[in-house]
């Protein structure tokens, strides 16, 4: 006889095929059911999620205090403990850990209770990462669903996970889902107890994904179930369903791989993520810094604001791009306010850090760059400023040199600034600057007025110091030859190909977890570029000076156009790549292929750790960077806008963009 945990759930997402206020109401909607339920059935009810507890508490306060009663009384609990359900591939581990603390901050301080096992049945595949931050967080077990049989081969549904630093927790996955039919779950509930091997076991059931939970008929024929089944079916939580079982097989990898798509899909969502990861943390580090020197008040409640904005938008199906249009502007909205709270609060930690440097000298136009780091560093920087006044005359002209604080000079280069005006007034140089850490590092810029003369023009595709020899071929636009100390590293790279694809945001077919696009179409240099590159030549250089050489080129491909620029940095061994699609086809995928000289093992940035990446053709989730083995040494390719990528045959294949259609199966 088996033993049965039935965990009574309603999943709801606040955005999916409907707007955040639907799903604020279908929240309030199940919530009052499950309290009525409550008042004649015998069954506990589980539901997680900061967001849906809070509509309950802003909307409907006499429904909230219903709630207290009912978790006082032991009659619904309290499951999950984060602030949502958020994608658990893409979020930074820094994003995942406030997930879970400002989950816990607000059960404890409402309820007085938290779960110890974390549920996160509805997302995209589970980085190893996770682990290490559930047992840190005070979680020792954990609750999913996919990746799905045959995705994933597990010996065990129940199972050790084990985390990148060793890091263990129980782990179940419900291979059935987490729904059940309305008015035919104990039906379901009883087939899929029978379908597990275990003698103790777990299955999720109540009506979902638009909520509702349990019904009256449900409850009914749970209690015949009870009693006329053959098993023990007991009312349960996944804390006490965890405490009952001592699964023995382990796990020592991500889970993956399911829904490909998700990775790529609603680019532009993404990339405000990245951004707001990067900005909050940026923010809160000169704050603290500021308040510190006592510079300035700490702005908690605006932080906080930003923070719980990041979190909200990593939901599972608004960040991997699984939602309706409204969805993705739901999306974009709540990253934009984050990065409107964390511009102001970096604005006023720098004017208030800025108090203590000295006013500018005669002539002076002083440039401050933040270090957050704890560590010195030295990058190029690009900064933009305006001339104390407009020079009309075509006599003369403007020369600027530079220095750090301490009057040494720096390395810099003028190039082209946003603004197209015509005239020697607004200026952006980029330059070499050695950072202190944690602090305001000064450099200053003086300009002198020379006489004016004929602009040099550089035509040339090379750049050669000696170490790093990089070429750009005139004839195709691409990357001809990457290399470093001798070694070469690409030949005829960063060739863009346009892949079959199809509808689906997800990427849920058979034939997309082999590969994420099929027939691919590679694009080809404009002899004569035309629309909006009308009047350019196929390659050009753009900038060339001591800190880089910038080329462009442009290229089509069907109703595709694609701007692709280089920037050959002559002080690292490093190569920009800055791709700007103008995207004219749909059930398309565009990649950047990079032919890796001696390629061997792909790994990928993953949350806390790095993961050894599929080089089978199978899609690949990483965050920051990706690095291809070439021989003895690595090729690290960084990016700040993607995550999905490909291996195979020699090349790494960076996914760009899909045109995908909104929430199409």
């Amino acid at each position: 006889m088996k033993r049965v945990h039935m965990i009574c759930n309603a999943h709801i997402d606040p955005i999916w095929q409907w707007d955040w206020q639907e799903g604020a109401s279908a929240a309030l909607s199940t919530f009052r059911s499950a309290v009525k339920l409550a008042e004649k059935y015998d069954y506990v009810f589980c539901h997680n999620e900061v967001t849906v507890y809070k509509y309950a508490q802003e909307y409907d306060p006499e429904l909230f205090e219903e709630i207290r009663r009912l978790i006082k009384a032991g009659k619904w609990r309290v499951m999950g403990g984060w602030f949502l359900q958020p994608d658990c591939n893409l979020p930074a581990g820094e994003s995942l850990v406030r997930q879970v603390l400002r989950g816990k901050k607000y059960f404890t301080e409402q309820f007085g209770e938290w779960s110890t096992t974390a549920f996160n049945v509805d997302p995209f595949g589970h980085s190893r990462g996770l682990v290490q931050i559930l047992t840190k967080c005070g979680q020792d077990s954990y609750m999913f669903c996919r990746p799905y049989p045959p995705e994933l081969s597990l010996e065990s549904d129940q199972f050790i996970w084990e985390g990148f630093d060793g890091s263990r927790v129980k782990a179940y996955r419900s291979s059935a889902g987490y729904n059940s039919p309305l008015g035919d779950s104990a039906r379901a509930i009883r087939e899929r107890a029978e379908n597990q091997k275990e003698d103790t076991v777990c299955v999720l059931w109540g009506v979902g994904n638009h909520g509702g939970g349990p019904s009256a008929k449900d409850l009914a024929d749970i209690e015949i179930l009870q009693k006329e089944g053959e098993n023990e079916y007991i009312h349960s939580t996944p804390e006490a369903f965890f405490a009952e079982i001592q699964p023995t097989s382990v796990f020592k990898k991500s889970l993956h791989i399911s829904m490909p798509g998700c990775y790529t899909s609603m680019n532009k969502v993404k990339q405000r993520h990245i951004r707001l990861e990067n900005e909050l943390y940026y923010a809160e580090i000169m704050a603290a810094l500021a308040e510190q020197k006592g510079l300035m008040d700490y702005p908690a409640e605006r932080l906080a604001l930003a923070e719980e904005d990041l979190l909200t938008g990593e939901f599972h199906d608004v960040l991997p791009g699984s939602c309706i249009r409204a969805g993705e502007e739901n999306g974009e909205m709540i990253f934009l306010h984050g990065l409107n709270e964390t511009d102001k609060v970096k604005s006023a930690a720098l004017f208030a850090l800025c108090r203590e440097q000295e006013a500018a000298g005669e002539g002076e136009y002083p440039i401050v760059v933040f270090n957050p780091h704890p560590y010195a560093l030295t990058a190029n920087v690009a900064c933009e400023f305006m001339l104390a006044d407009q020079n009309w005359s075509e006599e003369v002209t403007s020369r600027i040199r530079m220095t750090d604080e301490a009057g040494k000079p720096v390395f810099f280069q003028v190039v082209k600034e946003e603004s197209n005006i015509h005239l020697d007034w607004r200026k952006k140089v980029v330059f070499e600057a050695e950072l202190k850490p944690l602090s305001l590092n000064r450099f200053r810029v003086f300009v002198d007025m020379v006489k004016a003369e004929p602009a040099k023009k550089s035509e040339d595709l090379v750049f050669d110091n000696g170490r790093k020899r990089v070429e750009i071929d005139g004839k195709t636009g691409l990357l001809k030859s990457f290399r470093v100390n001798g070694k070469d590293y690409l030949q005829d790279a960063c060739r863009l190909n346009l892949f079959e694809d199809n509808p689906d945001p997800w990427g849920m077919g058979a034939e997309q977890r082999t590969r994420l696009g099929t027939d691919p179409k590679p694009f080809e240099l404009m002899k004569e570029p035309d629309g909006v590159f009308a009047g350019m030549k196929p390659v050009q250089v753009i900038e060339d000076g001591p800190i880089y050489l910038g080329v462009e080129a442009f290229f089509r491909r069907d109703n595709t156009r694609a701007r692709v620029e280089y920037r050959i940095w002559k002080n690292n061994d490093e190569v920009d790549v800055l791709v700007d699609l103008f995207p004219g086809d749909v059930n398309k995928i565009v990649k950047l292929e990079l032919p890796v000289c001696g390629a061997g093992r792909v790994f990928g940035q993953a949350v806390f750790g790095i993961d050894e990446l599929f080089t089978d053709g199978r899609e690949n989730v990483s965050q920051r960077f990706v690095a291809v083995e070439s021989g003895k040494d690595l090729l690290g390719v960084w990016n700040d806008c993607i995550y999905g990528s490909h291996f195979e045959n020699g090349s790494l294949f960076l996914s760009l963009m899909r045109g995908t259609t909104y929430c199409a199966h």
